[in-house]
C-alpha cells in the first residue's frame, strides 16, 4: 500500500517518522480499461514536397480510478467510479523545397482538437469536487460535462444600491458594491442552486508552427506553438495579505453608486468578492501563443575543417521561450494540476527565457 508521512515522534535524539496508509483498502479495485480507435490519411504531393497527415481519434476510458472522500476522520479511498471519452482530430501539413542550389526552406504546421466528456460517474448526480488550499472547491467532475470544469456563479454586474439587492431577494449577504450573480434557475432569488459551469480548463485545440531556412552553410529554425479555447481560474491575488500588487483593473473599482458595473468594492471584509464564493469574476482566457525556440547556426565546410583538423564543427546561438502572447494576468498561461483539478492559477513560477551559445564539434 501507499504510505504517507503524517506525523513524527521524538525518541531520545532521534526523530522517527510516523506513517499511515494513503487510501483505505478496496478489494474490488481493478485496472482502468481503454477502448480506442483511430482512422488516418497520409498523402504526398508535388514530388513529395507537400505532405499531409490527418487522424480522427476516439478514446473511451472505463473503470476510471478516482479518490472517494472518506468519512470524517478517516482516510479517503480509491475506486473505479466511471467512464470518460476523448475525441478529436490531429492534422499536420508540411512543405519542403529548395530555391536554386544555395537556398532551402521548410514550413510545417499541426493542429489537434480535443473534446472531453465524462460519460458516467458512480451514480446519477454524483460529482467529485476539488479546490486549492484554503479556498472552496471550484473544479467539478460530473457526468455529462468536461473533466475538472469550473463551477460557480455567473456575474452580471455590481449591486449599486440596497434596493437592487432587495429586489433580487439575495440570500448570499451581498451589499452595495458587491458582485451581482445571475439567477440561473429563474426562481427569483440567488441561492446555491444558481451555480453552474463557468469555464473549461481543457482547450478546444492546440497548434504548432515551425519554419526552417538554410542558405549555404547557415541555418535558421523557428518553433512556435499555441493553445486556444481554455479558461484559467485566477486565485493568486485573493488574499489581502498577499505580496502581490492589486490588478490594474481594480483602479476602476466601485466606490459609490454608478461608479462601476464591472469591478467590485475594495474592502477586505467583503468575502463574496475575494474568492470564498467561486464565480466567473475570477475566470480568465487561457489562450496563448509562444515562440518556443529560435536557433541560428553555421556549419563549417570541408576546407576549413581540414585546416582545423576536425571532422565537423557547427556554432549556434539559441533563444528558448523568448516571447509569449497571453491573455491571463498571471506570470504564465501554462497551469498544471492534477487529473481532475487543473488550470487553477496560483501564480506558479514563470517559464524562463533562456539564451545560449554553443559548439558542436568532432575531432
Amino acid at each position: 500500500p501507499v504510505l504517507l508521512n503524517t506525523s513524527n515522534a521524538v525518541f531520545a535524539d532521534n526523530i522517527i517518522p510516523g506513517y499511515e496508509i494513503a487510501y483505505l483498502p478496496n478489494p474490488n479495485l481493478r485496472w482502468e480499461k481503454i477502448e480506442a480507435w483511430e482512422a488516418g490519411l497520409e498523402a504526398y504531393f508535388l514530388k513529395n514536397r507537400l505532405n499531409f497527415e490527418g487522424v480522427y481519434y476516439k478514446k473511451k476510458t472505463k473503470d476510471l480510478l478516482a479518490e472517494i472522500p472518506g468519512i470524517a476522520g478517516t482516510r479517503p479511498g480509491l475506486g473505479n467510479l466511471g467512464s470518460m471519452e476523448n475525441k478529436g482530430v490531429e492534422l499536420t501539413l508540411s512543405w519542403n523545397d529548395k530555391i536554386g542550389s544555395e537556398w532551402r526552406y521548410g514550413v510545417s504546421g499541426n493542429l489537434t482538437t480535443i473534446k472531453n466528456k465524462v460519460l458516467y460517474l458512480y451514480q446519477e448526480g454524483y460529482n467529485i469536487t476539488t479546490g486549492t488550499s484554503g479556498l472552496p472547491e471550484m473544479s467539478y467532475t460530473q457526468a455529462g460535462y468536461p473533466i475538472g470544469y469550473f463551477y460557480g456563479y455567473k456575474v452580471e454586474g455590481i449591486y449599486q444600491n440596497q434596493a437592487e439587492i432587495d429586489a433580487a431577494k439575495n440570500t448570499l449577504g451581498a451589499k452595495p458594491g458587491d458582485l451581482k450573480f445571475k439567477d440561473v434557475n429563474g426562481d427569483g432569488q440567488i441561492t446555491t442552486a444558481d451555480r453552474t459551469m463557468i469555464g473549461n480548463p481543457t482547450p478546444d485545440f492546440t497548434y504548432g508552427l515551425s519554419v526552417n531556412v538554410g542558405y549555404k552553410n547557415f541555418d535558421l529554425s523557428v518553433d512556435m506553438m499555441g493553445v486556444y479555447g481554455n479558461e484559467i481560474y485566477r486565485t493568486w491575488n485573493l488574499y489581502a495579505w498577499s505580496q502581490f500588487n492589486y490588478l490594474e483593473a481594480r483602479m476602476d473599482r466601485w466606490h459609490g453608486e454608478g461608479t462601476s458595473n464591472t469591478e467590485p468594492i475594495m474592502a477586505n471584509n467583503r468575502n463574496i468578492n475575494r474568492g470564498s464564493t467561486p464565480s466567473d469574476y475570477f475566470i480568465e482566457d487561457g489562450s496563448f501563443f509562444r515562440i518556443r525556440n529560435i536557433q541560428l547556426g553555421y556549419t563549417f565546410g570541408a576546407d576549413m575543417l581540414k585546416k582545423l583538423r576536425m571532422r565537423s564543427l557547427r556554432v549556434y546561438i539559441n533563444a528558448q521561450n523568448p516571447k509569449t502572447w497571453k491573455n491571463n494576468t498571471g506570470y504564465s498561461p501554462e497551469i498544471g494540476g492534477s487529473a481532475i483539478a487543473f488550470g487553477i492559477d496560483a501564480n506558479p513560477y514563470p517559464i524562463p527565457a533562456v539564451y545560449t551559445f554553443g559548439l558542436n564539434l568532432t575531432f
